[in-house]
C-alpha cells in the first residue's frame, strides 16, 4: 500500500510526486503514455508561460528548481520578457532535455513509477478512495494508497468516482479548441525579425521589445491573403510561433480543433487527424507567404494533441473571473497565477474574452483543489475548481506545476487520510520554506 498515488505525470503529476516523496511518503505515479512531462513534452506544448508579475518571480519551488537545472544544461534560454508584451514572461525549454531531467528526479526521489497504465475505475467507501483500478499490459490491476492526486489534466480520478464537474463553459459544454504544435527547423530568423522592424502594424508587439529574441504573433496580411486564395482554411487570423531554445528552430501554434471533446475517445480521435491536417495546412502556407521560412523543415509534431479544456472538478470553492479581475484574496491561498484569461473561442477564430492582466497576479484558494464529494482526494492542474473562464487563465503549466507542489505536500501531511483535515498553517509553513508561497505576494 502506498501513502500517495498520483494519477497523471504532466507538469501538475510530476511536482506533485516529487514533493510528497520529499515529504517522506511512500509515492506511486501512474502514467498513461510511455512519457513524462506531460503538455510539454507530449503535445510541444511551450515556452512556458507566466513565473512572473511585474518582474517579481512568483511562481518558485520545484517549477523553477526545474528551470534552473536546464540552464545547467543549456536547455532552457530562462525566463524572458515577453515580446508579445501578453503575460510578464515566457520561458522557452528543450523538451527532449525536460523528459531527461523529469526521469532523472523520478530516480532521485525513490518514486515508484508505472508507465502505460490508465486510469479505469475506482473504489469507495463512502466518500473516501480506497483503490483505483487501472488497465495495462497485465490486464486489469488494483492499486491501493491513503491518499490520490488526481493530475490526470481530465479530472479522470474524480469523475470515475462520481464527483460532480462541468464540461467546458456550462451553457453549452463546448470546450476552447484543441491544438498541435509543431516544431519547424531551418527558419532564418532575421529575415523574420527584419519583417517585424519594418512592418509593425502586421503584428503584436510590446513597446519594450529589444529585437533580440522572437516571438510573432501577426502576419496578418499575409493570412488574410492565403485565405483568399485557397491555402489557409484553418480558424486562425494570424502566425503564432516562439523562437526554441536550439538555433533556427521555432515552434508554432497556428492549429485550431473546433467543437470536438477531448474527453470523447471518438472526439478526441477526429481531432488527432485533423490537427495532422492543419500541421501540414500551416507549414505548407509558412514556406509560401512567410519570408524566412523558404527552405525550413518541420522538426517534429506531438505524440498527441494538445486540450486546452475538458472538465472542469466541483471543488469546495469553485474560481471565478470575477476573483481574478478583482485580485480577491483567500485565506486558505496557496499559490499565485498572472497569466491573462485567454480564451479561445470554442467556435471560432476569435479570442472571446481576453483581458490582459500582466501587471497583477491573483491568488488561488486550497480549497479549490478538494473535490467537493471526496475526502481523500485532492485535484491539481487544469481541471481544478474554476470556472470555463477562470480556467482559461489557471490552466498554463507554471500554474499547474505549483498546484501539483501544494497538492502534493498537502496530501503528506494528512496523516489520517483526510484532506480537510489538513492544517492551512503548516501547509503554508511547508510551502513558504519549499519556495511555493513567498513574502513577495503583494499584487
Amino acid at each position: 500500500m502506498y501513502d500517495i498515488i498520483v494519477c497523471g505525470a504532466g507538469p501538475a503529476g510530476m511536482c506533485a510526486a516529487v514533493s510528497a516523496a520529499r515529504c517522506g511518503s511512500k509515492v506511486l505515479l501512474i502514467e498513461s503514455s510511455g512519457m513524462l512531462g506531460g503538455t510539454n513534452t507530449l503535445s510541444l506544448v511551450g515556452p512556458l508561460m507566466t513565473y512572473h508579475n511585474r518582474g517579481k518571480l512568483i511562481i518558485g519551488g520545484i517549477a523553477n528548481e526545474i528551470i534552473d537545472r536546464l540552464r545547467q544544461t543549456n536547455s532552457t534560454l530562462g525566463h524572458l520578457r515577453d515580446p508579445l508584451d501578453f503575460c510578464d514572461t515566457i520561458t522557452p525549454v528543450d523538451p527532449e532535455s525536460l523528459k531527461d531531467l523529469y526521469f532523472k528526479m523520478i530516480s532521485e526521489e525513490k518514486i515508484d513509477l508505472l508507465l502505460h497504465t490508465m486510469l479505469v475505475d475506482v473504489q469507495k467507501e463512502g466518500k473516501k478512495v480506497t483503490k483505483i483500478v487501472v488497465a495495462n499490459k497485465s490486464g486489469l490491476q488494483e492499486l491501493e494508497a491513503k491518499t490520490f492526486i488526481d493530475c490526470t489534466g481530465d479530472g479522470d480520478l474524480c469523475y470515475h468516482a462520481k464527483n460532480e464537474y462541468i464540461l467546458g463553459r456550462s451553457e453549452d459544454n463546448l470546450c476552447q479548441p484543441m491544438t498541435m504544435p509543431f516544431v519547424v527547423g531551418g527558419v532564418d530568423l532575421d529575415k523574420v525579425k527584419n519583417e517585424m522592424e519594418k512592418n509593425p502594424d502586421n503584428f503584436v508587439l510590446g513597446d519594450d521589445w529589444d529585437h533580440k529574441y522572437i516571438g510573432v504573433s501577426g502576419f496578418f496580411k499575409e493570412v488574410n491573403v492565403a485565405k483568399e486564395n485557397g491555402d489557409f482554411d484553418i480558424n486562425r487570423d494570424r502566425v503564432l510561433l516562439f523562437e526554441d531554445v536550439k538555433k533556427n528552430q521555432v515552434t508554432i501554434n497556428m492549429t485550431r480543433v473546433l467543437t470536438l471533446c477531448g474527453v470523447n475517445p471518438y472526439e478526441r480521435t477526429k481531432a488527432e487527424i485533423e490537427g495532422r491536417r492543419q500541421v501540414n495546412v500551416a507549414f505548407n502556407f509558412l514556406k509560401k507567404y512567410i519570408p524566412g521560412f523558404e527552405n525550413s523543415y518541420i522538426v517534429s509534431t506531438p505524440t498527441q494533441i494538445g486540450i486546452r479544456e475538458t472538465r472542469h472538478i466541483i471543488c469546495d470553492y469553485m474560481m471565478n473571473k470575477e476573483d481574478i479581475f478583482a485580485l480577491r484574496k483567500f485565506d486558505d491561498a496557496v499559490c499565485l497565477g498572472a497569466f491573462p484569461m485567454d480564451i479561445h473561442s470554442p467556435t471560432g477564430a476569435d479570442m472571446e474574452f481576453d483581458e490582459v492582466q500582466n501587471d497583477k497576479c491573483y491568488e488561488i484558494p486550497f480549497r479549490s483543489l478538494i473535490p467537493v464529494s471526496l475526502d481523500n482526494v485532492l485535484v491539481a492542474g487544469r481541471p481544478i475548481g474554476c470556472t470555463h473562464e477562470a480556467a482559461a487563465s489557471v490552466r498554463v503549466s507554471p500554474v499547474a506545476m505549483a498546484l501539483g507542489e501544494v497538492a502534493g505536500v498537502a496530501a503528506s501531511l494528512a496523516s489520517d487520510g483526510i484532506i480537510r483535515n489538513v492544517n492551512y498553517n503548516e501547509l503554508k509553513t511547508k510551502l513558504e520554506s519549499a519556495g511555493v508561497i513567498t513574502k513577495k505576494w503583494e499584487n
